[in-house]
């Protein structure tokens, strides 16, 4: 009976009388526990009153009577600055981004943490923001096993630090399918020149909407990751398109090293266009409010000196007052 999953996959369908969070509301799906079905062709569950009916009940075999809780997956929306310009994580063919199976001796933050391990050369510390992002029913079929069947998939969207994008190598030939991912830009989905399966695009959009709804209310995360890139990055700011199109392969491990972290300088110019590529290009942003915004974290020490200033509009000037970023505890 899947469709009683289904039924219950926005909270406002509950009554006043049982509104709860959408928190409270997945620890109650979650909590429930699902045998086979008679027939093999369907979940029933054990913990919500059926109709009843006259059909005599077969005789179940002992292995059918264990019961087995419903299946819980991570689905990890890993996004990644490239190019000035924001990109996804996505699996080969019209499928999302990657997804692991929550087992029974982990929890979701240490699926979603394996997930990164899985796929990023520089796993460690590579997040500089981790969101749940929400959950969706879906069908799953687990790699592997013969175990398939509906499944309450955990969306969590994850934004990289400054260069940390570079994937293992060798993931295309890959063992597992989920793991065989390559970058996408997003203004390739959001123009739907990327095809994808009718079912992964809502993962999508609910990833993105929740990653920007965090931008907007918390600027101070671009000043974050501005801080935190190292400033060779932004000396032939001209020529990032070169640097982007030799960069987007993943290449052998023996000829790449960690990026060194940033000297916590930056400009406010490169700020608002950061700020601008989390966003549609169509998308109306008000700069001398961001500006203030940017300096109202007091977080911000302007120096007397001037930077080139990192990004790909030829238009902006070329070099900025530069501030030194204070990151929180320091």
């Amino acid at each position: 009976m899947v469709e009683i999953i289904r039924r219950y996959r926005n909270c406002t369908h509950f009554s006043p009388q049982m509104q709860w969070t959408c928190g409270q509301h997945l620890e109650w799906v979650q909590s429930i526990v699902l045998i086979p079905s008679i027939s093999g062709s369907g979940l029933l569950f054990m913990s919500t009153s059926l109709p009843r009916s006259n059909t005599p009940i077969a005789a179940q075999p002992a292995r059918d009577a264990v019961p087995r809780r419903l299946i819980v997956t991570a689905s990890v929306a890993i996004f990644a600055i490239r190019d000035w310009s924001l990109w996804i994580l996505l699996r080969d063919g019209p499928w999302g981004p990657p997804m692991r199976l929550v087992l029974g001796t982990e929890s979701v933050t240490d699926a979603v943490d394996r997930t990164i391990e899985a796929l990023l050369m520089w796993p460690n510390e590579a997040p500089l923001i981790q969101l749940k992002a929400g959950w969706q029913e879906q069908q799953v079929y687990v790699w592997g096993s013969t175990e398939q069947g509906a499944a309450v998939s955990l969306i969590h969207s994850v934004l990289l630090r400054a260069n940390r994008d570079e994937l293992r190598p060798n993931l295309q030939t890959h063992a597992v399918p989920s793991l065989r991912v390559r970058w996408t830009p997003i203004t390739e989905i959001e123009s739907s020149e990327r095809a994808l399966d009718p079912e992964v695009r809502p993962v999508l959009q609910t990833a993105l909407h929740t990653l920007r709804s965090q931008i907007q209310r918390d600027p101070e995360i671009v000043l974050q990751y501005l801080a935190d890139m190292a400033e060779k990055q932004g000396i032939d700011w001209w020529r990032q398109d070169a640097y982007a199109s030799t960069s987007k392969e993943t290449r052998p491990m023996g000829i790449i090293k960690e990026p060194a972290p940033g000297d916590g300088i930056l400009t406010l110019a490169e700020a608002a266009l950061l700020y601008r590529a989390f966003f549609p290009p169509d998308e109306q942003i008000d700069l001398s409010n961001l500006r203030r915004r940017f300096l109202a974290t007091n977080r911000l020490e302007s120096l007397d000196e001037e930077r080139p200033v990192r990004g790909r509009e030829l238009d902006w000037r070329r070099v900025s007052r530069a501030y030194r970023y204070a990151a929180p505890g320091n």
